[in-house]
């Protein structure tokens, strides 16, 4: 059962399932539990702060705390300030030790974050 802010369209024998986020489709691949975990968390938001931006920006993040082994926990999260400094969490962990080359990825990667979870913001 999804919470409210996400719709079932379709779901095919492959395992794949198309979901509507927030007016958005998403077409979600049978391994990809990221975009579970990210719904999970936008469900503990007030319904105005969810948005499809929003949720699949957790996922993203989710996908490379788990894939580059960081492993910083967020399943505790429970409101959009925790979710921000989480991604900043892992941002900090995925640029820690890049050299100068990286720097301004880096800070356009916080910046982004920071946009996406400002009042209102979308990214």
């Amino acid at each position: 059962m999804y919470p409210s802010f996400i719709t079932l369209v379709s779901s095919h024998t492959d395992g794949t399932q198309l979901l509507n986020i927030c007016g958005q489709e998403f077409k979600v691949f049978d391994y990809d539990w990221y975009i579970e975990d990210a719904i999970k968390l936008g469900a503990y938001r007030k319904t105005h702060q969810v948005t499809y931006q929003r949720i699949v920006h957790l996922r993203t993040w989710i996908r490379e705390n788990y894939q580059h082994g960081h492993d910083i926990p967020y399943k505790h999260i429970r409101n959009l300030q925790g979710c921000r400094h989480w991604v900043e969490s892992v941002i900090h962990a995925e640029y820690d030790g890049a050299n100068e080359v990286f720097k301004e990825s880096y800070k356009q990667r916080l910046a982004e974050n920071k946009a996406f979870f400002s009042k209102g913001g979308t990214g």
